[in-house]
């Protein structure tokens, strides 16, 4: 039983803690776990000498006899400094955390944010990072050389969406299609939620490796308003399974989950054909499709195609000898494998967000955080986000401005060289 001294000392305690952060002791050190992924190390010595004596209670901070507000305020550099070095649970890369007060615009990039391709599909990228080291993956995913992770506030996402969404005159399909895997994102239910409540929102669809599919998150997805799982489900047999993904993957798992879909969301098998690795899949995969009930077409077979970043461990098959592959398969199986239209997804032309610069345009920008690469940095200007490129690119300071030409501006996807 607590003694009345301990209740009182209890009572005088100031707490911090936050929604989506927990806090845990770790030796010297306070590990500040945030969304479940990410995480920060404080100094328990720093602390101290802030503020005061600090117990880790319930993964929250706990200072005996210190001023609350005297303890937020000293309390919320340290904090910032923790979330500047933030690291990806995944691997332990550095995260940057964009949100709605970090001066980062979600329009710019490929990598994190929103895209606008000239359609009623918005791409939403709320993160980076993978699970899986695909062999064949186009944005060489997973463990690799890359120097930083993004993760995007979903409130910020979806604010941003809604504005985007109100341009387009046909109902709007949401893609969440990171380069990395979206159920990696911790705040993917709510995310759906929050896309499925704008008022034009039609359609969502996820890219997914299907890794992390679970009766469960299947049901709650379904709550939420997603309407499609894109799986890229690359084989029917575990050794080739496995291989692609460059770890053992969960094959007789998945398919349970397919079937768990039939009723509750639609499912398109989206496998990437890689020459010598599972041509041999492909009629298995066709069967697996068949067994699919869906608004939309079940089966889209992608030509494994080489990225100047990506992973290219074969060579190219020309689309004419890809659709001559394909074309035993549909008859035999009396499926659509080869002649998809725009309607069949829902997808009409629409004009493509302003661009506030051209190709060849001299403008000033502010360097504003890391880019993915070395001799690349992000940059700021006229709320678009603009990837400098160049040898020792990545060693400019943060904050510095700078006059830059812009080299790209396709789907306001900026890249520019320092001048």
């Amino acid at each position: 039983m607590e003694t009345a001294q301990e209740l009182s000392g209890q009572e005088s305690a100031t707490k911090i803690g936050f929604e989506d952060i927990k806090f845990l002791k770790k030796d010297s050190t306070i590990r500040g776990l945030f969304l479940g992924r990410y995480y920060f190390d404080i100094s328990i010595a720093l602390l101290e000498e802030k503020i005061g004596p600090v117990q880790v209670m319930s993964g929250e901070l706990v200072f005996q006899d210190v001023d609350e507000n005297h303890a937020w305020k000293r309390f919320d550099p340290i904090l910032a400094e923790g979330f500047r070095n933030l690291y990806h649970i995944n691997y332990n890369k550095p995260t940057v955390y964009i949100h709605r007060t970090s001066g980062i615009p979600l329009v710019g990039t490929n990598e994190f944010g929103l895209i606008d391709r000239g359609s009623n599909i918005i791409e939403v990228k709320p993160l980076t990072g993978c699970n899986f080291q695909c062999n064949y993956c186009s944005v060489d995913e997973g463990k690799n050389n890359k120097t930083h992770d993004y993760v995007v506030e979903c409130e910020y996402l979806v604010e941003q969406a809604a504005i985007i969404a109100k341009t387009k005159k046909h109902p709007v399909e949401f893609n969440i299609g990171p380069q990395g895997e979206p159920f990696l994102y911790p705040k993917l239910v709510e995310l759906v939620r929050g896309l499925h409540a704008i008022p034009n929102c039609a359609i969502i669809s996820v890219n997914t490796n299907g890794s992390f599919l679970t009766e469960r998150i299947i049901d709650e997805l379904q709550a939420a308003g997603l309407t499609r799982i894109n799986l890229s489900l690359n084989a029917v047999t575990q050794s080739t399974a496995d291989v692609m993904s460059g770890r053992h993957y969960p094959l007789e798992k998945t398919l349970k989950m397919i079937k768990y879909c039939q009723g509750k969301i639609f499912v398109l098998l989206a496998p990437t054909v890689v020459p010598g690795q599972n041509d041999d899949q492909l009629e298995g995969l066709v069967q697996i499709g068949k067994t699919i009930t869906s608004d939309f077409p079940v089966l889209g077979f992608q030509n494994f195609l080489q990225y100047k970043k990506g992973r290219n461990i074969a060579k190219e098959r020309s689309f004419e000898a890809f659709f001559a592959m394909l074309k035993p398969l549909e008859e035999k199986y009396d499926i659509n494998l080869t002649h998809f239209t725009k309607e069949d997804f829902h997808i009409h032309d629409e004009p493509e967000l302003p661009k506030p610069f051209h190709k060849h345009d001299k403008i000033k920008v502010r360097v504003i955080m890391p880019a993915r690469y070395q001799n690349e940095i992000v940059a700021v200007a006229k709320d678009r986000c603009i990837t400098l490129v160049g040898p020792g690119a990545h060693n400019i300071p943060i904050g510095k401005e700078l006059v830059v030409q812009i080299i790209r501006d396709k789907h306001n996807i900026f890249k520019a060289a320092v001048c």
